[in-house]
């Protein structure tokens, strides 16, 4: 769809520019940024920048783990990273090859971060190699992070003040729900990214600029940062959901608390009822004249009975 190319030259000026051809020789750094590549750009990526046509569907058409891989024959670093969409909190590929001075982006849609670089690098163009500035976009990628793990973490704390009630219960659960649902898109990003900068050290992605090795660390201890985050925004809302199976448990006890002191009130009646309901010829009670109002004034009298009994026990 489209290429940006940007460069740093000799007197440490960064210019932007719309065409490859006009890269001077001399330029320290030069940074290609394509878009959603059309099918002749993909194919300049394979033939010029040896870029496989599996690693430019990873960067655009699919969304694969994060991944770090080292050519050494081809002196090439490629990275697969993510960022976040900010509507649904799904993840977006962008692939960053590194070649000599050269770095390679490839991405579908609009990244954020780029600008951000971009703005960075003009008001500093203290840039001297594409891997810093390969690791500088991925700090602004993952610096992004905050926002939305910053995010799910103010809605989890804002549980908090909200009481549950027969009311607002089943939309409290419907938030806890929704925002568990973003805590797993988000450590779905994060864990393959801790794991990306794992690889980073181990492969020892540029052992000789410590610029370059201390922002990694840094980066490193970020993404656990929030990582932890979101382990702990999980454990609250496990005991939200905790609490809310212990409240519904208590109003199940009490329904079941009222029917069992109502049943055990009805049973001596029903079985008073069925016993005079009998239909036997010879029942002397039935022919006395006050025998109907008797047999109301002991229903009521064990009905009180049993109301004061279930009282002193604190049944009710």
């Amino acid at each position: 769809m489209s290429l940006t190319v940007r460069y740093i030259d000799s007197q440490g000026t960064f210019q932007q520019i719309d065409e490859m051809n006009k890269v001077p020789q001399g330029a320290k750094v030069i940074w290609y940024d394509f878009k959603q590549p059309t099918t002749e750009e993909q194919q300049l990526l394979t033939e010029k920048f040896k870029i496989a046509a599996h690693k430019i569907e990873e960067s655009v058409y699919t969304i694969s783990r994060p991944k770090f891989n080292l050519n050494h024959h081809a002196k090439q670093k490629y990275i697969v990273v993510h960022t976040i969409d900010d509507s649904d909190f799904e993840a977006n590929p962008i692939s960053i090859t590194v070649q000599e001075n050269q770095l390679i982006t490839i991405h579908q849609s609009y990244i954020d971060e780029i600008h951000t670089l971009v703005h960075d690098i003009s008001k500093d163009s203290n840039y001297h190699s594409a891997d810093q500035l390969a690791v500088k976009l991925l700090d602004d990628i993952t610096y992004n992070y905050f926002k939305f793990v910053n995010s799910v973490e103010d809605t989890v704390f804002s549980f908090e003040h909200k009481n549950v009630d027969s009311l607002n219960n089943k939309k409290l659960m419907q938030d806890v729900y929704d925002i568990r649902s973003q805590i797993i898109k988000l450590k779905r990003i994060l864990i393959p990214m801790e794991e990306l900068l794992n690889d980073f050290e181990d492969y020892q992605f540029q052992e000789n600029n410590h610029e370059v090795k201390f922002l990694i660390q840094h980066i490193h201890s970020r993404l656990e940062r929030q990582k932890d985050t979101l382990m702990a925004c999980e454990q609250m809302t496990d005991d939200i959901k905790d609490n809310n199976e212990s409240y519904r448990s208590s109003k199940i006890n009490n329904v079941i608390n009222v029917l069992t002191i109502i049943s055990s009130i009805f049973f001596p009646l029903s079985f008073l009822t069925g016993w005079y309901g009998m239909n036997f010829t010879y029942m002397p009670e039935l022919k006395w004249h006050y025998s109907y109002f008797v047999f109301i004034a002991f229903a009521i009298i064990v009905s009180l009975s049993l109301i004061i009994l279930f009282k002193k026990k604190k049944w009710f």
